[in-house]
């Protein structure tokens, strides 16, 4: 039915146009008595600025970020495996050529991470990372598992650890390394 294509087509193309102008305009109009711009900024410097890192804190994340930046890396590369597993190729070999030096990786990274020497003060943000790491290298383990036994359960268990992995991660990075880029 050309017709209806041609109709849906034309809907679509106003409806965009009418949003584009709403937007236009909303940022077009003047500001209201009601709230002047020193308002806005004086909202935005509400949120409060997290203190800064004593001197023993900025130590540790600094040695931690030599560690979370090939980490963050490489957890990225273990879930490009996965979805090109199950995307693309079906192959097994393949995934477990590509997942064994991250388990590695993972599991050196999470012993080096345990014996950081820490400030009192980062004692559970250091337990949070070793667990993230922890957390990684087990994900990488159901993966190269799922290569041995086919068990698509195991890819499954591997994604929610891998998930959660990343959540503590990212929960880490908001204490030591605030406002840092998000690669997931």
């Amino acid at each position: 039915m050309p017709g209806g294509r041609s109709l849906l087509l034309a809907g679509v193309i106003v409806a965009l146009a009418a949003i584009t102008g709403a937007a236009w305009l909303h940022e077009v109009r003047p500001r209201s008595a009601a709230q002047p711009a020193a308002q806005t900024v004086s909202t935005r410097a509400e949120k409060p600025q997290p203190p800064a890192l004593t001197a023993d804190e900025e130590r540790f994340a600094t040695a931690l970020w030599a560690v979370h930046r090939e980490a963050t890396r490489l957890a990225v590369a273990m879930s490009f495996a996965g979805i090109t597993y199950q995307t693309e190729d079906r192959d097994a070999r393949a995934l477990a050529r590509k997942i064994e030096p991250l388990a590695k990786f993972f599991h050196d990274a999470e012993m080096q991470v345990r014996v950081m020497s820490t400030p009192p003060s980062l004692s559970g943000t250091q337990g949070q990372y070793v667990d993230a790491m922890a957390l990684f290298a087990n994900a990488a383990a159901e993966m190269l598992k799922f290569t041995e036994d086919g068990d698509p359960q195991r890819l499954g268990d591997a994604h929610r650890m891998d998930v959660r992995a990343s959540e503590d991660m990212l929960r880490v990075g908001e204490v030591l390394w605030p406002g840092q880029y998000k690669p997931h």
